[in-house]
């Protein structure tokens, strides 16, 4: 692990520059792409094109970065849009369409009042520094004027981001089910 990189780590907006490296970023730590003990450090199950992602950054600011100004690379991401963009992918859709059936605060989630937050990553050298933290603070900034509430899922299998998500407040709401896989159902509120 490296040690104080976090530093030398601006968080801002994705720029049209940092696509290809928040793609390769993904592509590093998707499922598909790690064996089972790379897994339990952690994965994204979130699959998205450079267009996509560009798209997400054009239209929902929803791709903040971590950088690393000494490195001159992408370190962190955390990708954030609304229910309506999400709507071609099968699991966010059906992730809207169930909300309602989920209270935080004491009332029901909407598509109207949250957003859907992730996935987040971190580059493996740069884990346990608080990254992810000010990933999250940073963007829960930008959707605050936007929306209420935050809302994740987090795959049963995947203890790492559990943890990191109960250590931030999120709220576990309880679970759901898509594709033959458990999933929990976050939330927390964005403005702090």
């Amino acid at each position: 692990m490296m040690k104080n990189c976090a530093e030398n780590i601006t968080y801002r907006l994705a720029t049209h520059d940092d696509i290809a490296g928040v793609k390769q970023l993904l592509e590093r730590h998707h499922v598909k792409n790690l064996n089972s003990d790379q897994r339990e450090n952690g994965f994204v199950t979130t699959d998205m094109t450079e267009q996509q992602l560009q798209d997400l950054s054009d239209r929902e600011n929803g791709v903040t970065i971590a950088y690393d100004e000494k490195e001159k690379k992408v370190v962190g991401l955390l990708l954030g849009a609304s229910w309506f963009f999400l709507k071609p992918w099968p699991m966010f859709d059906y992730m809207a369409s169930i909300l309602k059936d989920y209270s935080f605060n004491g009332e029901a989630l909407s598509a109207d009042t949250s957003y859907q937050y992730g996935p987040v990553c971190i580059d493996v050298a740069y884990r346990s520094q608080g990254i992810g933290e000010k990933l999250l603070a940073h963007q829960r900034k930008v959707f605050a004027s936007r929306y209420k509430h935050t809302v994740t899922f987090v795959n049963v299998l995947n203890p790492r981001s559990y943890a990191f998500h109960h250590r931030n407040n999120f709220e576990d709401l309880g679970f759901f089910e898509f594709n033959s896989n458990k999933y929990y159902m976050l939330a927390i509120n964005t403005a702090e």
